[in-house]
């Protein structure tokens, strides 16, 4: 499993999303600029800044880019996830199982993906997130017995989600949690492909 070709195309591809999404919310290019190229929101209608009608004009919301690079990542999981299943590299149950994990993340990012988007209820993808978070526990025996990286990738990954319900009710900072999602995106997602590549099997 540690050397599956697909992992790392998913750890690399959600792990730009993650990483993204964490330098949102530690505040770094999270307003829209002043005067910048006149925004539309969904409906068609010009978007103003707080000022009122005749104030300088802001350009296009960075929340919404973060949720088409996150929706990207969550569909990219969903096509790796079928292959997964359709190559069977592991078996036909194992694979089955590999498959229902990846597409467990591969619809949290879809749908955090689209709510940002569309600005949504963030409230409600923080409830999501728990059982996100907690259900991929049980395939730690499964999949990641042999890799202790692995396995703490994916309580890493766990305590994540947990945050994600955390930040989304207030009761954890925009910055702490973005600093959380960066330091994920860097060791859980970008070093095991990095690994991978350089023809080392993941300890």
């Amino acid at each position: 499993m540690t050397t599956l070709p697909p992992v790392t195309i998913i750890l690399f591809l959600t792990g730009i999303a993650v990483w993204v999404e964490g330098v949102y919310h530690l505040g770094i290019d999270a307003e829209p600029v002043p005067g910048g190229i006149p925004a539309t929101d969904r409906f068609g209608s010009m978007r103003a800044t707080a000022g009122g009608p005749g104030t300088a004009m802001a350009g296009p919301l960075p929340v919404r880019a973060v949720g088409w690079i996150m929706l990207l990542a969550g569909l990219s999981d969903f096509v790796q996830a079928f292959y997964i299943m359709a190559a069977k590299p592991l078996g036909t149950p194992e694979t089955v199982r590999l498959g229902g994990l990846v597409a467990i993340y591969a619809g949290f990012f879809t749908f955090l993906g689209i709510a940002q988007i569309l600005g949504l209820d963030m409230r409600v993808v923080g409830d999501a997130a728990i059982p996100v978070g907690i259900v991929p526990l049980v395939y730690i025996p499964l999949f990641f017995a042999d890799s202790w990286m692995m396995r703490s990738i994916i309580v890493i990954w766990g305590i994540a989600f947990i945050a994600t319900w955390a930040h989304t009710h207030n009761w954890l900072s925009a910055r702490i949690f973005g600093a959380y999602l960066v330091l994920v995106a860097i060791f859980t997602f970008f070093l095991p492909p990095a690994l991978l590549a350089l023809g080392h099997p993941l300890p």
